[in-house]
């Protein structure tokens, strides 16, 4: 497989179909919302103790905020609260995948010599939504439920041996990382053969299982380079997403009251002004990675990329 061609070639059609930017945006929401993400702090009080008196006060308020707005008072309000999050989670992963499948049909146009804009390809999208996000809402499902057996199998072997049994699951937990790096692989299968061969729910599982069996070393070469890729780009941004929590950091542990929050709006304002540009950077970075998907799949089932077009 020559990978330097998909890359270049990928390149080549965001760059000259500027409307896949709009659907990489769109593909982008669909990631910002990972129901398998959660986030805890747990800090013991003679920690917080030792920190400066800014923090100090930041946690204090966070915990008075937390233990008065969550009480059976307001469970109603609370209630209401997680309903509407999970209606805006579940709206913008149909908008996540909606840009994901348009940045797939883009790319197979544009291998087709088609000509095609925003709303065009959105016309070609919007049919294949509902098969999409049924594919998409099994594959999701799938690890859940494989999760959920290996973690309740986990808590049972744990139990039976007083414990030392989480020791001895330690290895097989660290295997699951290239199980589930292989399975997303297989899931960008999947959904490409949908898109692009117009298949079923169920055909797409199986033509996207038969391209991953028969190409699984490329299809590792490849997700491996985009996956390095995306960690150096994602590296690159730290320096100025860390310019921008400067202030709140330096009024943080200042010893003045007034510099937290001055430092906070800073931050603030600094975020607004960047997030347009962050905004677009990742829509591009989602419409370059799909589209290379995308190529990889086709050169793998018997397409070329298509030569440059000399001016």
């Amino acid at each position: 497989m020559d990978f330097g061609k998909v890359l270049s070639r990928s390149w080549e059609i965001i760059w000259k179909h500027k409307a896949l930017w709009i659907f990489g945006i769109l593909a982008s929401c669909g990631n910002s919302f990972n129901f398998g993400n959660n986030f805890s702090y747990s800090a013991d009080r003679q920690d917080i103790g030792n920190l400066p008196p800014n923090i100090q006060r930041f946690f204090a308020n966070w915990e008075r905020g937390f233990e008065q707005f969550f009480n059976e008072q307001n469970m109603g309000w609370i209630i209401a609260i997680v309903c509407i999050a999970l209606l805006i989670g579940i709206l913008f992963w149909a908008i996540g995948i909606f840009g994901k499948i348009g940045l797939i049909k883009g790319a197979v146009n544009a291998e087709a010599g088609k000509t095609f804009g925003f709303r065009s390809l959105a016309g070609d999208t919007w049919p294949l939504l509902g098969k999409a996000l049924g594919l998409s809402f099994l594959l999701i499902l799938l690890p859940f439920a494989v999760m959920a057996l290996i973690i309740a199998a986990s808590v049972a072997f744990g139990v039976l041996t007083l414990g030392f049994g989480f020791f001895c699951l330690i290895p097989l937990f660290c295997l699951l990382i290239p199980v589930f790096f292989l399975y997303f692989v297989y899931t960008e299968m999947a959904i490409i053969a949908l898109v692009k061969e117009g298949l079923g729910v169920g055909q797409a599982f199986s033509r996207g299982w038969e391209v991953f069996r028969a190409n699984l070393a490329n299809l590792v070469g490849m997700g491996l380079i985009l996956l390095v890729g995306g960690i150096l780009v994602g590296l690159i941004l730290v320096i100025p997403m860390a310019a921008i929590a400067a202030p709140a950091l330096f009024g943080l542990f200042s010893q003045d009251a007034d510099a937290l929050g001055r430092g906070f709006i800073v931050s603030i304002i600094l975020f607004l002004i960047a997030l347009p540009f962050l905004i677009l950077f990742n829509g591009i970075l989602q419409s370059y990675i799909q589209s290379a998907w995308t190529l990889t799949y086709m050169q793998m089932t018997g397409s070329k990329p298509r030569a440059k077009v000399k001016a």
